[in-house]
């Protein structure tokens, strides 16, 4: 088990992508493939705007995750091809919800992939990869170092759950740049999981 890689590891696809906008589905309209496994997301329960106060410099402190987002891409949005051409995929967004001060972060790196079931084209449930190279890769990685664990045995649904339960934090401010702009801005990023009773 512990070798084993998701099918997504050796795509070699470029994560850091901006998601910014958002638009709304159809309530009746279900986006994803349902399996014999797995749980499929509420997505339409989604804010549809992202409103957030001034990115602030949280660089060494704890913090509280206070809630932790997948937002599924809207249907309008055209599908990329892999490097490889042989899948096709949107990004998600991954946004944490941090206690200080409103403060919000989103990460890149979440993907849901084409899935065809009976002539309709739906998503897969949302991927993180195993190689720890990008952002929700990292944080997942985080999780799997808290918790002592082989990253490749963590599921979503796992690393969700703890995301959801006020875990805390502590963070290290990084500077990224933009791949659509250039522009050069410092984010927030979990460092690591700290025990609940650290201050």
């Amino acid at each position: 088990m512990a070798d084993e890689k998701n099918e997504f590891d050796d795509l070699g696809i470029e994560d850091d992508v901006p998601q910014q906008t958002f638009s709304e589905t159809p309530e009746s309209e279900n986006m994803i493939a349902a399996g014999s496994s797995g749980t499929l997301y509420d997505w339409n329960t989604a804010p549809s705007g992202i409103k957030a106060p001034p990115r602030q410099d949280l660089n060494g402190k704890i913090v509280v995750i206070k809630k932790a987002e997948i937002i599924l891409p809207p249907k309008e949005r055209e599908w990329q091809k892999s490097r490889d051409g042989k899948k096709e995929y949107k990004y998600c967004s991954f946004v944490l919800h941090y206690d200080f001060e409103n403060q919000q972060e989103f990460l890149s790196g979440c993907r849901v992939f084409k899935r065809e079931v009976d002539g309709k084209i739906l998503y897969s449930h949302p991927t993180i990869m195993n190689d720890r190279k990008n952002q929700t890769s990292k944080l997942k990685g985080a999780y799997a170092d808290f918790k002592g664990k082989n990253i490749n045995e963590v599921s979503l649904k796992e690393f969700m759950a703890f995301l959801n339960g006020e875990p805390k934090a502590k963070i290290k401010s990084e500077e990224v740049e933009n791949p659509v702009t250039g522009e050069k801005i410092k984010k927030n990023f979990v460092e690591k999981f700290v025990d609940q009773n650290a201050k």
